[in-house]
């Protein structure tokens, strides 16, 4: 499905709910892979510097959540299992697979294939990998089949990036380009984005 019109359609869904809509989702912690490397499937480790990152990640979630879910990849689960929540995996959380470009060098990548994928973000497969329609498909899937209430998501940037346009109805340009840093969390309440730095327990700060 179109972007524009699946984000039109989410968006109608959510206002016709009779429940408070308020999602939390937050980024897993550094993982111990060099910088410049493309991973989304592979199921890395967390770097040594986890416990540090965990204890401001943890320091700025709101308390009082109802439903946890977490990617089945470990650096969600390490993350989830510091945080003490009791917590469903749920596959549709997992980054989007970049398939054979996975673990390589972005500047690996030939500039033909990264201009192809830049240029027509929605209908790119990527070579062994997934296209961002799909990939958007189960994200898009398992948010609407969210309980009310107030709900953690444990995550990857991409699923942040995605439920980023549909639960606040962003143009696909400026999802894709939305930044989470590590061990960050993005909360939206009934279609209000806010950004919870990890480094400190500042208020929410509303994104432009």
């Amino acid at each position: 499905m179109d972007w524009a019109l699946s984000a039109v359609l989410y968006a109608n869904c959510l206002t016709s709910q009779n429940d408070l809509v308020d999602i939390c989702l937050i980024r897993h912690t550094r993982p111990q892979i060099e910088a410049g490397i493309c991973y989304g499937r592979l199921d890395l480790d967390l770097a040594k510097s986890f416990e540090q990152e965990a204890v401001l990640a943890a320091a700025v979630l709101p308390s009082g959540f109802q439903h946890v879910y977490s990617s089945p990849l470990q650096r969600c689960r390490k993350l989830a299992d510091f945080l003490g929540f009791n917590y469903r995996l749920d596959d549709r959380l997992r980054e989007l697979d970049f398939g054979d470009w996975e673990g390589r060098s972005w500047a690996e990548i030939s500039e033909s294939s990264f201009k192809d994928w830049t240029d027509n973000v929605e209908a790119f497969v990527f070579p062994g990998g997934e296209s961002f329609a799909e990939f958007q498909a189960r994200v898009e899937q398992f948010l609407s089949q969210l309980p009310g209430g107030r709900t953690l998501l444990i995550t990857h940037a991409g699923v942040i990036k995605v439920a980023y346009g549909m639960l606040a109805g962003k143009p696909l340009n400026e999802a894709t380009a939305f930044a989470v840093e590590y061990g960050q969390c993005l909360r939206v309440v009934d279609g209000l984005p806010s950004l919870l730095p990890a480094s400190n327990r500042s208020l929410l700060s509303p994104l432009a």
